[in-house]
């Protein structure tokens, strides 16, 4: 039942939240900028090499894609396009207004997330899928991650993405845990 003391224990939650929010290390970042000839041709590995060899399964990631501004439109476009006919019967990600910000996600495994947004997961998987629609024209693909530890709440992560998302808009996914 919604009650005037179950609204002030969910706000007292919330700053709770907010608290950790604030106090929460990032361990590390670390970032790759790929050529989109690259992820057009094959996955690629060599590029992505250390941010695999940086990555652990024992922390918890926050990832974005992002792209220079004069590409976004061109992107906009050809995923749109892609997703209506469900191209290679691939899942895609929701669209959004156009932004040079691709994506914004969480994941406790970096390497796995990162194949499936390149297009080189589980076609049922709902992703960015790019290898799939990616226009022929040039252009630099940028995928920065923040690394947490593993004792960070999910919560707390989430809360965080969240705010990033609601921050900056992404062109692709959506707001909130699955």
């Amino acid at each position: 039942m919604l009650t005037p003391s179950t609204l002030t224990d969910i706000a007292s939650h919330l700053r709770d939240l907010a608290s950790y929010v604030e106090r929460t290390p990032i361990d590390s970042l670390h970032e790759v900028c790929i050529p989109f000839s690259e992820i057009r041709k094959d996955y690629p590995a060599q590029a992505l090499g250390a941010l695999k060899t940086w990555s652990s399964s024992k922390a918890r990631y926050i990832y974005q894609f992002s792209v220079e501004d004069d590409v976004c439109e061109d992107l906009y476009l050809a995923f749109a396009e892609a997703k209506d006919a469900r191209k290679n019967g691939r899942a895609y990600c929701r669209l959004n207004p156009v932004s040079r910000l691709l994506y914004v996600g969480s994941s406790a495994n970096l390497d796995a997330r990162i194949k499936q947004h390149l297009g080189f997961g589980n076609k049922g998987t709902y992703a960015m899928q790019l290898c799939h629609w990616l226009p022929e024209r040039e252009g630099m693909l940028r995928i920065q991650a923040w690394r947490f530890s593993k004792e960070i709440d999910g919560a707390v992560v989430q809360a965080i993405e969240d705010g990033l998302w609601a921050s900056n808009r992404p062109m692709f996914g959506r707001q909130g845990a699955r």
